[in-house]
């Protein structure tokens, strides 16, 4: 159902540790050298990507889309497009506010939450979902994360509970 994505890492980078004022601290000559660590470098956030969302409710809900995303936590905005590449809709958000636009319709909240609800027809964990979109496998209560195809850019996310049982993959293009 999901398309497959290669696996890209960027090369080990160095880092210097610095104080907590984020400054070196100053030479002496107790701590002439300077101490650096080989460290993994972020990787890259994902911007872009498929979804495919299922419901278990009576009858059964589900949708594929594919989706670009831009900022993130609390920041940013999400665009959905539909299996033509035509837009669908756009949740525009910070943290304290968000917009959800489809067409020429505008809907504002307080929440995030209250948005992605009236979109999907589902509770959805909005601070998590946003950073699984960004490449990262935040936790979120009533969810496991499937990271076992990680290298393959998709995730698997299973709400458990509360019912009803929703599955969320992921399957990140860019």
């Amino acid at each position: 159902m999901m398309l497959l994505g290669g696996c890209a890492t960027r090369p080990m980078g160095t880092q210097t540790f610095l104080s907590p004022s984020g400054t070196a601290p100053p030479a002496t000559s107790a701590n002439s050298q300077v101490i650096s660590v080989e460290a993994p470098a972020l990787p890259t956030p994902f911007k872009a990507g498929r979804f495919a969302l299922q419901i278990d409710t009576e009858p059964p809900q589900s949708f594929i889309t594919s989706f670009d995303i831009t900022g993130g936590w609390p920041e940013g905005t999400l665009n959905i497009y539909n299996p033509l590449g035509m837009q669908m809709a756009r949740l525009e958000w910070t943290a304290q506010s968000a917009r959800l636009l489809q067409g020429r319709q505008v809907r504002e909240s307080a929440s995030l939450e209250r948005l992605v609800f009236e979109l999907t027809g589902t509770q959805l964990p909005t601070a998590a979902v946003i950073d699984w979109l960004a490449g990262k496998p935040t936790p979120a209560e009533g969810w496991n994360v499937d990271v076992s195809e990680w290298h393959l850019r998709r995730l698997v996310l299973e709400r458990v509970q509360p019912a009803p049982r929703t599955v969320l993959r992921i399957a990140f293009e860019s």
